[in-house]
């Protein structure tokens, strides 16, 4: 299969606070990896080692950057940890999850009705009912909101997701659910999806391969069960260790 993303010796670097003369953190080091359609990548990592700031390299948030990052999909999406801070509070859901089609097409585009249409369409897919598009997000579960969120960004017509903890703030059952979801949504959109989470339980059940990184490093990267088996990093061994699965 073809790559969707390609990234090469990608280094990032942020100004410490202090001035001109306070230097620069190097946080991402020679960072490469490639991603084929429709996989789901896992990227696996303690918080502070560098996973959300490859994610905004990616998805072009972080201007200023060494190395290539080749993403062969228009309009990337992500999907956050926290879908209430994600969702305008003001608004409700089906004023939300229209919004992507008002930007994107514009005033000559779709017409409210086949907007309508659309969002009803979308949330039968993520398992909501069209009740809830009467409702606000303050009004909703942790685990609706989240579908929420993946649904917007699923109506922005994409091929590529990152998903950044997008179940750590949930509890085990409603985290099983939304991991189906994925998996479904995946296999009946072929969209592409890079799994950031420093829960390797979570990783092995839905993700094909896995990358592990540690302070802005790639240490090692492949099939789950390959990785998980026969692990070639100390750090890769401390955390299936520390998560029972070795």
């Amino acid at each position: 299969m073809e790559n969707i993303l390609e990234v090469e010796n990608l280094n990032v670097y942020y100004k410490n606070k202090g001035g001109r003369n306070a230097g620069c953190q190097h946080v991402l080091h020679d960072v490469s990896f490639c991603m084929k359609r429709g996989e789901i990548l896992g990227l696996v990592g303690e918080s502070g080692c560098g996973k959300t700031t490859l994610a905004k390299a990616i998805l072009g948030m972080k201007k200023r950057f060494d190395g290539v990052v080749r993403l062969d999909c228009p309009n990337p999406q992500m999907v956050f940890q926290d879908p209430y801070g994600s969702l305008n509070p003001a608004k409700r859901i089906g004023w939300i999850l229209e919004e992507p089609m008002r930007v994107k097409k514009g005033a000559q585009g779709l017409s409210r009705p086949e907007r309508a249409r659309r969002v009803d369409k979308m949330l039968e897919r993520v398992g909501l009912d069209l009740r809830i598009k009467e409702r606000y997000p303050s009004e909703l579960s942790g685990g609706q909101r989240q579908r929420v969120a993946i649904a917007a960004a699923l109506l922005c017509d994409t091929a590529f997701l990152i998903a950044d903890e997008p179940v750590s703030a949930l509890d085990v059952t409603i985290q099983a659910q939304i991991i189906q979801l994925l998996l479904k949504l995946q296999r009946e959109l072929g969209v592409s999806i890079l799994f950031i989470s420093h829960d390797l339980r979570v990783v092995y059940q839905i993700c094909d391969r896995a990358m592990i990184m540690r302070d802005g490093v790639i240490l090692e990267q492949g099939e789950v069960d390959e990785l998980y088996q026969n692990p070639k990093s100390d750090y890769t061994r401390l955390l299936l260790d520390a998560a029972n699965i070795m």
